[in-house]
């Protein structure tokens, strides 16, 4: 396995198709295996790179206008470069790839080009992080059936196949946990998130709030804290080792008005946060369901974006992983009923694996057949 390199393909348009990838990354890197990752993004004409900023201010300031453009959505094919495809097809010909695992619906046209070029039969695993398809797999409809769909969360199947993490740490005891909240709007920070605060403050909760922007972050209270990532980072951008990172997250304390900013050392530091949180409050993207199953988190679910979130939403609840905000609310903020979807979750957890590890053991049993 280690000869034959993984080539994983995200797209930073949506931390929900770039966190998992990065995550997977680091496993099998931390397993010797030879792993490359590339962001649909740098893959886009410049002009159309530096407007992808300004459409997340429109989505995240009113989540009217996220919703409409969900419902928008249409092939990237117009805002490729080119040039950058042929390059990248011909660089993949060149080393020989044929091992893809696929975070986003939007890089199949390019597959399908590479398809025709490639020598050897191609090993694709298109990864599903949502119970419906997303918008990125919906405007290929007619293609992706022809490819290895796995889908995590079937929805006739009310048990989660496998979660995807840096490692195969087993969730923190919830007794041992912090008892904080940790509240956010997904990478584009959009919403009903922010109006949850006010009133779980006012019961005393401690909250761990993401911002989209630091201009949110409230005067210090001494119980509610707030974290980011750092306004400068995109995810298509490579550090100085000319790799993709997770993003630099940052703790900020506005106190007599004045704003500091505390980096993370790295962003372990954020993945421990998560784990010793008592629930996650979040519209119910596939990234946040992951991160639910993966560190035992039980998800309290504001409103969904899209169909593909509402299927979420009511797989994430069937499975009893999750509750509805306004039905947690109607329960009084019940501590005990947190707790009991901790213990389901822990219970789903400890029948499946690692994804990274079965995609290890399928890919080792292929090579002891084909010998």
């Amino acid at each position: 396995m280690n000869s034959s390199p993984v080539t994983l393909l995200a797209s930073g348009n949506s931390l929900g198709a770039y966190i998992p990838a990065i995550h997977l990354y680091t496993y099998l890197q931390g397993r010797n295996v030879c792993t490359d990752i590339h962001v649909l993004e740098n893959l886009y004409h410049k002009e159309v790179r530096l407007k992808i900023r300004s459409t997340k201010e429109a989505f995240h300031a009113d989540f009217s206008v996220a919703r409409m453009g969900h419902k928008l959505a249409k092939p990237v094919d117009s805002s490729l470069d080119e040039e950058a495809v042929l390059r990248l097809l011909h660089g993949w010909k060149q080393a020989g790839v044929f091992r893809f695992v696929v975070f986003t619906g939007f890089w199949i046209p390019i597959l399908e080009r590479y398809k025709q070029e490639a020598d050897d039969s191609l090993d694709i695993q298109l990864i599903r992080l949502d119970a419906w398809d997303t918008p990125s797999f919906k405007v290929h409809k007619q293609l992706y059936p022809g490819y290895d769909n796995v889908w995590l969360y079937e929805s006739s199947k009310l048990s989660p196949s496998s979660y995807i993490a840096s490692d195969d740490v087993e969730p923190l005891p919830y007794a041992q946990r912090a008892g904080r909240i940790l509240i956010h709007g997904g990478g584009w920070g959009i919403g009903t998130y922010a109006s949850t605060i006010s009133e779980l403050r006012r019961l005393g909760y401690g909250l761990d709030v993401i911002v989209y922007d630091p201009s949110e972050v409230d005067e210090d209270d001494g119980i509610t804290r707030y974290f980011g990532t750092k306004p400068s980072w995109d995810p298509w951008s490579r550090d100085a080792l000319g790799r993709h990172t997770f993003p630099p997250m940052v703790r900020y304390v506005r106190i007599g008005g004045v704003l500091r900013e505390f980096p993370f050392e790295d962003y372990s530091a954020y993945t421990d946060l998560m784990r010793n949180c008592a629930a996650i409050i979040s519209k119910p993207g596939g990234a946040t369901l992951n991160d639910s199953l993966s560190h035992g988190i039980p998800f309290v679910m504001l409103e969904p974006f899209g169909d593909h979130e509402l299927h979420n939403s009511a797989y994430w609840e069937s499975c009893g992983f999750g509750i509805q905000f306004a039905e947690w609310k109607a329960q009084d903020f019940s501590k005990h009923h947190l707790e009991r979807i901790y213990r389901r979750l822990l219970e789903q957890r400890s029948k499946i694996n690692h994804f990274g590890e079965e995609y290890l053991c399928s890919r080792k049993q292929q090579l002891r057949l084909t010998k």
